[in-house]
């Protein structure tokens, strides 16, 4: 995937192309780290899972990286959803699901202690090569998330009963000052003194009603739509979470209705056509169909974005959790077959945005000018 990378207030000499590829470079690394696998002394398994997971799989592409002005990168894990392990053996057949790469087996195992550990080391090893941060900005990696329906790995025998329910891992967030990390780069601390200056935090599954609330307003803004909208894919499809040292996350998993298949579906009978027309008359018919195509993509994807905005400033107030320092961030996963518009769009807004608001101290049309945009 081509990540794309724009907003509406950087630099004139920031170089969003280099943020854009030492951000994906950063995301391989992180899927390679967190793959898993699972091992047993019993034989063959077989693995079936639901919704979007890193584990087993073999795939990195879940880790999701952005860039936010004045905090720095965040980049997010996906744990487990909804995964089940149906087994052949017996019980008691020491089955576990563990990171697939490690130098000591102690390290493989899945626990707050190991990814705290694994995340310490890609800050320490990897993180500092991210260019063009500046020394007050923070490189933040967040594993797992608070609210997601069935975070965790359960393990069933072939009669069907569950043998192996793990407590689910807390969301996990580790973060570094680039400061830091040129510090130790450069030799002016070790590696000890490097871990020690971590910032470590863990959220259990504790309800906030603020969150909450903001994301039913998300979930009746964008549920389901008619044909011509982007909307949710199912219930499962928005998640959320809030972090101490960051502030409150939103993720939307949003598709198309059917409109578009049927726009696609005249283009392909078009060139079915051909047989039947001139080669000329049906390509040119078939690009015409093609520019309508693009057009309704295009022109629907811009109402997502300013209903989004919309949404945000108007709602946004209503997270009485966050401090005046603390950001919104809303990102939009968007299941689109085509390359017209942004595979994911990311909205981001400090706190404070919405007090001077509140407070009449700037309009609604610069509140919402205030939203930073990064398409990906």
């Amino acid at each position: 995937m081509t990540l794309l990378l724009s907003s509406l207030s950087f630099a004139q000499d920031f170089d969003t192309n280099r943020m854009n590829r030492d951000i994906k470079i950063m995301e391989n690394i992180l899927g390679e780290m967190f793959k898993t696998q699972f091992t047993s002394n019993e034989g063959t398994v077989q693995v079936r899972s639901q919704g979007y997971t890193i584990f087993g799989s073999g795939s990195s592409g879940n880790v999701k990286g952005t860039y936010i002005p004045g905090y720095g990168v965040i980049f997010m894990i996906p744990a487990t959803s909804n995964r089940y392990i149906i087994s052949s053996g017996s019980s008691g057949s020491n089955r576990q699901v563990v990171f697939q790469y490690s130098s000591e087996d102690s390290d493989r195992k899945i626990d707050k202690e190991s990814v705290t550990s694994r995340i310490g080391e890609f800050l320490q090893d990897y993180a500092s090569t991210i260019g063009q941060l500046k020394n007050n900005e923070s490189i933040l990696v967040i594993y797992g998330s608070a609210n997601a329906t069935g975070n965790r790995t359960a393990v069933y025998s072939i009669r069907g009963d569950e043998e192996d329910r793990p407590s689910p891992l807390p969301v996990i967030s580790v973060s570094a000052k680039k400061s830091d990390l040129d510090a130790f780069r450069s030799g002016r601390i070790n590696s000890d003194a490097l871990q020690n200056r971590l910032s470590v935090s863990t959220s259990e599954d504790k309800e906030r009603l603020d969150l909450k609330v903001l994301g039913n307003i998300f979930g009746t803004a964008l549920g389901e739509g008619d044909g011509n909208e982007y909307h949710l894919i199912n219930s499962n499809s928005l998640s959320y979470m809030y972090l101490d040292n960051f502030g409150a996350l939103y993720s939307l998993d949003l598709h198309r209705g059917h409109a578009l298949g049927s726009l696609s579906s005249s283009v392909f009978k078009l060139r079915l056509s051909r047989d039947a027309e001139s080669e000329d008359r049906a390509e040119a018919e078939a690009r015409e169909h093609e520019l309508e195509l693009t057009e309704t993509i295009e022109k629907e994807y811009d109402a997502l974005v300013n209903k989004t905005k919309e949404f945000i400033i108007d709602y946004g107030r209503t997270l009485s959790s966050l401090e005046d320092d603390q950001y919104l961030l809303v990102s939009l996963n968007i299941n689109e077959s085509s390359d017209i518009i942004p595979e994911r769009v990311d909205f981001q807004v400090k706190k404070s945005t919405f007090n001077q608001l509140d407070k009449g101290q700037i309009s609604r049309e610069a509140a919402l000018n205030a939203v930073t945009l990064t398409e990906y």
